[in-house]
């Protein structure tokens, strides 16, 4: 093989694989022309992220509430009639109501959020907003239009996160803004929403299943079935009383939202760095390329 310096393989009659006193010699030559642009590149990028808004994410982690169920054989029966009897929430079930685009659309409806998420692109006198620049360059959509719910969804896509950790049986999420105390906002709204969505849910189940008990038992002639059914009325009834005990209900807050005091990003000085370093060695391989093609 070739030594340390690329010189001909003995007895091979073939030419060096590579020269590293070649390579050295492009790099004295040009270093000042590679380290004056990979600077400049550097410093462009840094003037580039100064002109993006900073942005914090706010974090939050729930756990599903443990509700004590009193087993019964008659709620196979029950079951059978294609009655849904309830059962406590998971923390899969938790994670499919905060990915949903339903509770997002709620939220917005619900909240005054465009204010905090597009700050100067949204008009609050005229509740409309200005679409980017893109979208107006190539013609989508009108120049100034009131946010729609696709609009809500599209705005929370990469803004909210929900992280799943089934051996801790909890639930971790994020939401990101440019502004710190909007983003803990936002995520209270989140939460609130999505318990006052699984009461609601609990509420509407609770009332179905009474009134098909009560059909049930004005049917039914038998006293031992007759005394099941008042039995699976009295859990709806205890079912829908604990319901009403928010705090309890649907989760459990672990750790509560609370405003950053730091940004999340972005990381100017880092991304400053990474663009002199990984131009640098564009340049470095790209006077190297220019030396070994032929003029």
């Amino acid at each position: 093989m070739a030594g340390a310096t690329g010189g001909p393989i003995p007895g091979g009659g073939g030419e060096a694989i590579f020269d590293l006193r070649e390579y050295s010699a492009v790099l004295r030559k040009a270093w000042w022309k590679i380290v004056l642009l990979s600077l400049a590149v550097g410093i462009a990028v840094l003037l580039v992220m100064f002109r993006l808004p900073n942005v914090y994410e706010a974090t939050a982690v729930i756990t599903p509430a443990v509700e004590e169920r009193r087993q019964n054989p008659a709620l196979g029966a029950l079951a059978s009639f294609g009655v849904d009897i309830g059962s406590p929430s998971r923390v899969e079930d938790l994670e499919t109501l905060f990915r949903s685009n339903d509770l997002t659309v709620r939220i917005f409806r619900k909240y005054s959020l465009w204010p905090i998420l597009l700050e100067d692109r949204y008009d609050p006198a005229t509740g409309k907003m200005r679409n980017s620049w893109t979208y107006r360059f190539f013609g989508i959509g009108n120049a100034s239009k009131p946010p729609g719910d696709w609009d809500a969804i599209r705005a929370v896509k990469a803004r909210v996160k929900v992280s799943l950790n089934r051996r801790a049986g909890t639930l971790s999420m994020s939401f990101e803004s440019p502004s710190a105390e909007g983003s803990a906002a936002i995520l209270k709204y989140y939460l609130e929403e999505g318990k006052s969505r699984l009461q609601e849910e609990a509420f509407e189940r609770a009332e179905k299943n009474k009134k098909f008990i009560q059909e049930q038992i004005g049917k039914t002639v038998d006293a031992l079935t007759r005394d099941r059914l008042y039995t699976l009325y009295g859990q709806e009834v205890e079912r829908e009383m604990l319901a009403r005990n928010r705090e309890q209900f649907g989760f459990r807050v672990i750790d509560s939202p609370r405003a950053p005091d730091r940004k999340t990003k972005p990381q100017r000085a880092k991304s400053a760095i990474a663009a002199t370093v990984f131009s640098f060695l564009g340049l470095y391989i790209f006077f190297v390329f220019r030396r070994k093609t032929p003029r």
